[in-house]
């Protein structure tokens, strides 16, 4: 079931006014607790909360794996806006990481930028060094069949998507949401779920490429990224320094690769 909702609307084309139902993709807040502690808020479209919250502690580094995670599940409320989280007894001996959240912004007059910025940004991640090789026409066809499944956005038009393969261009798992973050983790929560998640080498995405979508990717250990539209200059940077092959503006027969083409045949 697709989470949408019908409202009334008056739509405008010059002096000709139509008074009509239109569908919009549903918006409500999620709150993410690490054993019963607050950790996070977003806004997302409903459904498939669990593999979100997973996905949100796995591409926060978090947890590395699903061993990581005694359990989660809805709050004792039976709110499906706050989902708990729990971690192995294993995981917590190390010091328990649920902290107030973070985030680091960077803004374009702050003046960071180069290679120390993004030595900083990304030393907790591993270099990505496989090569594994993919045709550039067989793209599309994984692109395509992520298309295909966004239904909430052929409804709407309001929402992201996400779609994960493996290295032969095998399907893993897909996921849409409001949010373009939120549609990646909600994909690598499912993979999370099957104890597959490092079998996902390329990621696809229905939206721009920023530096968070490149980290959330690389968190995953995926050697290819590709986005409908373009890529930021720091997702451009730090994909050059994680090893992975980005690339932005695919839309058959079309795109452009910003770093790493020895991938693409």
């Amino acid at each position: 079931m697709v989470d949408v909702r019908e409202v009334f609307v008056v739509k405008r084309s010059g002096e000709d006014i139509v008074r009509r139902v239109d569908r919009v993709a549903i918006e409500e807040p999620l709150e993410v607790c690490i054993d019963n502690e607050p950790f996070y808020t977003t806004m997302r479209l409903p459904g498939e909360e669990v593999p979100l919250a997973l996905g949100i502690c796995f591409t926060d580094g978090i947890i590395a794996s699903i061993d990581d995670v005694a359990g989660a599940s809805y709050c004792n409320d039976a709110s499906v806006n706050r989902v708990n989280v729990y971690l192995s007894d294993t995981k917590k001996a190390g010091g328990h990481p649920a902290q107030k959240r973070w985030q680091l912004a960077v803004y374009s007059s702050c003046g960071a930028c180069g290679s120390d910025l993004i030595a900083d940004l990304t030393k907790s991640i591993p270099v990505i060094d496989h090569r594994t090789t993919v045709g550039f026409s067989d793209l599309f066809s994984m692109q395509k069949m992520m298309v295909d499944k966004q239904k909430a956005h052929h409804l709407t038009g309001a929402t992201h998507a996400a779609s994960l393969f493996d290295g032969q261009g095998g399907f893993l798992a897909f996921a849409e949401d409001v949010g373009r973050h939120n549609a990646l983790d909600k994909a690598i929560g499912k993979l999370l779920i099957e104890g597959r998640v490092r079998e996902a080498v390329i990621v696809h995405l229905s939206s721009r490429l920023s530096y968070e979508m490149v980290v959330k990717a690389a968190r995953l250990g995926a050697e290819i990224v590709t986005g409908v539209s373009t890529a930021t200059s720091l997702a451009i940077e730090t994909a050059t320094a994680l090893g992975i092959t980005l690339i932005g503006t695919l839309r058959n027969p079309r795109g452009n690769i910003f770093t790493h083409p020895e991938r693409i045949l």
